[in-house]
């Protein structure tokens, strides 16, 4: 159950684009909404008067003073939305270590952030900041491009659909619990999509011979991944979750998930930044870095976790499949 969402913003346009998703989303969750902006220090040169550098100690003070008003008049433009629990706080120390030590200290579910920020936020909040980000909070984070149209999410008309992405490791697998406390309260319709490369394990096989072992190596992947995804979907419904299916043949797993998020008007997609196959360690790695360029809703990101004997498991079997 998602109580509590962080939405990250640096003063921009940009990282406020996030806001509609995340409003929604806690409206209708009832989730608290912490609005959190990391202080820029003053780092202008001093003034040099007869050689000596003057400094006004005053002018970062005056910047904190700003930054405040900024998240404070923020919370006041949520308007029709402010019977939510909305906090805001401005902190100062390193973007990623500060956010991910103050969702961990809030108990924080989800992090609602846009993937632009202001330049000298290391550029983009899709690069270092939600990467470092994945690595240190443990939280899921859900981005939102600038360009998106957040009602998918937003409203409380539409029904939320769901697409997760897998590939069948125990590590992508780990994302099904995120997309399911986030969706599940919402009553979202889900769809298990496995991505199958039809040539990915014809290795050096002679070309004379590709066509008819490809079609028959293909097939059986088909089958095998529908068999996968179905138990998924028996263990979801178990827990009384409704998941279609659905096996895609593609040399690009990109544009497979994407093609699903546009044929549903999928309220976001959901996916590990680790894996095996066509979602082969991503961590905002290639994967997941087209669909977020190229999708028209929102990207759900979980970092895995594995440890001693289920870490060791599941690199033999990354090994054993390449």
């Amino acid at each position: 159950m998602v109580r509590t969402m962080l939405v990250p913003l640096d003063g921009s346009a940009f990282s406020e684009t996030a806001l509609p998703v995340a409003v929604g989303l806690a409206r209708r969750l009832g989730a608290a909404l912490h609005l959190v902006r990391i202080h820029a220090p003053h780092t202008e040169p001093p003034v040099s008067l007869e050689g000596m550098p003057v400094t006004d100690p005053q002018k970062d003070d005056r910047r904190w003073e700003a930054e405040r008003a900024y998240v404070t008049r923020i919370r006041e433009q949520l308007g029709p939305h402010s019977e939510l629990d909305t906090r805001i706080a401005v902190l100062n120390g390193p973007v990623a270590e500060v956010l991910a030590t103050y969702a961990a200290f809030n108990q924080v579910d989800l992090i609602v952030m846009s993937t632009h920020g202001r330049e000298g936020m290391a550029r983009a909040w899709l690069g270092s900041v939600a990467d470092e980000l994945l690595r240190r909070s443990g939280v899921p984070v859900l981005l939102v491009r600038p360009a998106q149209d957040a009602q998918t999410v937003a409203t409380a008309e539409r029904t939320l659909r769901i697409v997760i992405a897998l590939d069948g490791s125990r590590l992508a697998e780990q994302v099904l619990e995120h997309a399911a406390s986030l969706g599940r309260p919402l009553g979202a319709e889900y769809t298990l999509l496995r991505v199958v490369n039809p040539l990915g394990s014809l290795g050096d096989l002679p070309a004379v011979f590709a066509p008819r072992l490809g079609r028959a190596v293909a097939a059986q992947h088909v089958a095998e991944a529908t068999a996968y995804l179905a138990g998924i979907a028996r263990s979801m419904k178990d827990k009384g979750l409704e998941a279609r299916v659905k096996v895609v043949e593609s040399e690009r797993a990109a544009d497979a998930i994407l093609d699903e998020a546009a044929r549903h008007g999928t309220g976001f997609v959901a996916m590990a930044t680790h894996g095996r196959s066509g979602l082969t360690r991503l961590l905002l790695g290639s994967v997941a870095g087209a669909v977020l360029h190229e999708t028209a809703v929102p990207l759900l990101l979980y970092r895995p976790r594995a440890h001693g004997a289920a870490l060791r498991a599941e690199r033999a079997e990354i090994a054993a499949a390449t």
